[in-house]
């Protein structure tokens, strides 16, 4: 009967809503350009021949200014056929030579062209990206299929392999003023992706490098050359309301305040129900990316997907590290482990979340801090800030926290409402993600008891906390 039961759940067909989210980009390299181009030539004032910026229309995308197309010239002086010398492609692009049927600007020149025997040109940049989509593909619900309350296939699992399979590339030289000029399309072949998929997601793929198969406008001769390649960046799974409660729901809050969002490279908790099947702590970073058979994956607003380092897993909550590379922006998490799917989730990433740590971890209260006052004759006595703060001496509260690195200029710190003065904000170096601010107590607030702490980096308030001064 078991059997029969998996069976069934194998065969079950795409429900309608559920879909594994692709982020999918199109690559390009080994550009060369031989025949004759007259996409930009001398007769405009706006055109700066011979020299100009391409880019690439594409199933992956639009033309941009985005280096899309790099060719080879780049802050170089040149001189053309009549002898006329400067220094041309200032503006910080590897350009091409767009107006070769000009006679200045005719091969052979050493100093336009820096290929075949000073005929052509070939790029001296590596890998472009010419664009990236989202594509959602039509996938089953996720399923147990033995028994144990983890989900194990469907999902994204039922992806091997993602194929696009006419690509193209237009080439145009850009010009904001009088408009995209055409220099020729090339078409490719398919570039079948191999996925290595879990029912949550998908590992970053790529396919095989491919070269042109045919031209347009003109079919003949052919201008232009590159190979082509396509990029799964990640993949994701979004339920869309119509599967099976299946798996749970992990909810990211900043790991001090327990509120709000998350930064690059700072420390967060996912707070559900399930999510690991044991508890297990890590010693001091690096964090671990597997943690008590549970890892934890990011799949930020720029479709890359990156795994979070790990701190603590429970069945509620698993604290963790956000990677610096996160981009800001609506994010997602899955929670899996060996056997499969346990949870899904969303974040909201900022550039900067300032959250400082309590005394009683739930965001309130006291802060987790240290008190560092002067002795007479030298050296240090510390203490808790969790304890009444005396200023018989000059102190200075070590505050911690985290979201707070990737800050501008502006930190600011009142206590009692008047400013303090702040001696560092950053990084704490020797913890992942954890931050620390430094503040020298105004002695003038001796005695006035308790006292409110606030902090605010670039604009955004961190939570309120407070302190016992005697």
């Amino acid at each position: 009967m078991r059997r029969l039961l998996v069976a069934l759940l194998l065969l079950t067909p795409v429900a309608a809503g559920q879909v594994c989210r692709l982020s999918v980009a199109g690559l390009n390299r080994n550009r060369r350009v031989s025949g004759d181009i007259s996409a930009e030539c001398p007769g405009n004032p706006l055109h700066s021949a011979p020299f100009g910026n391409w880019g690439v229309t594409s199933n992956y995308g639009a033309a941009g200014d985005s280096h899309q197309f790099d060719g080879w010239c780049h802050d170089t002086r040149v001189c053309d056929n009549n002898g006329r010398c400067s220094n041309v492609c200032r503006d910080g692009w590897y350009e091409w030579n767009s107006c070769t049927t000009d006679p200045a600007y005719r091969a052979p020149n050493c100093d336009l062209f820096n290929d075949g025997e000073c005929a052509s040109q070939r790029s001296t940049t590596g890998v472009n990206v010419h664009g990236t989509v989202t594509v959602d593909v039509p996938v089953r619900c996720p399923i147990d299929t033995d028994g144990d309350g983890v989900a194990d296939a469907g999902g994204c699992a039922d992806l091997n392999v993602y194929t696009h399979t006419r690509n193209f590339l237009t080439l145009y030289e850009l010009d904001p003023f009088t408009g995209n000029d055409l220099v020729q399309t090339m078409y490719f072949p398919p570039t079948p992706v191999r996925l290595n998929c879990t029912v949550a997601g998908c590992e970053a793929a790529g396919s095989e490098w491919v070269a042109p198969e045919s031209y347009d406008s003109p079919s003949t001769v052919a201008k232009v050359f590159a190979e082509m390649a396509t990029v799964v960046n990640s993949g994701q799974f979004v339920p869309g309301g119509a599967c099976p409660l299946l798996l749970g729901v992990a909810h990211t809050v900043s790991a001090a305040s327990l509120t709000g969002p998350v930064a690059p490279d700072s420390l967060a908790s996912a707070f559900g129900a399930k999510l690991a099947g044991v508890t297990a702590s890590a010693a001091a970073g690096p964090w671990p990316a597997t943690l008590g058979d549970i890892r934890l994956t990011i799949v930020d607003s720029a479709g890359r997907r990156s795994a979070a380092g790990l701190l603590y897993v429970s069945p509620a909550q698993i604290n963790y590290h956000v990677p610096a590379g996160v981009a800001p922006g609506e994010a997602a998490i899955t929670v899996e482990s060996s056997r499969g799917a346990r949870a899904l989730g969303a974040l909201q990433v900022d550039p900067v979340a300032p959250a400082l740590f309590s005394a009683t971890g739930d965001g309130r209260g006291r802060p987790a801090a240290l008190v560092v006052s002067a002795l007479p004759g030298g050296g240090q006595d510390i203490r808790l800030a969790s304890e009444p703060i005396s200023l018989a001496a000059p102190a200075i509260l070590v505050l911690f926290g985290t979201g707070i690195r990737g800050r501008g200029e502006a930190v600011n710190v009142r206590l009692a409402g008047l400013p303090a003065e702040v001696l560092y904000a950053g990084a704490q170096h020797e913890f992942a993600g954890l931050d620390q601010i430094n503040v020298r107590i105004p002695p003038s607030l001796a005695g006035r008891g308790e006292v409110e702490l606030a902090v605010t980096v670039d604009g955004r308030r961190a939570n309120a906390l407070s302190l016992l001064i005697r």
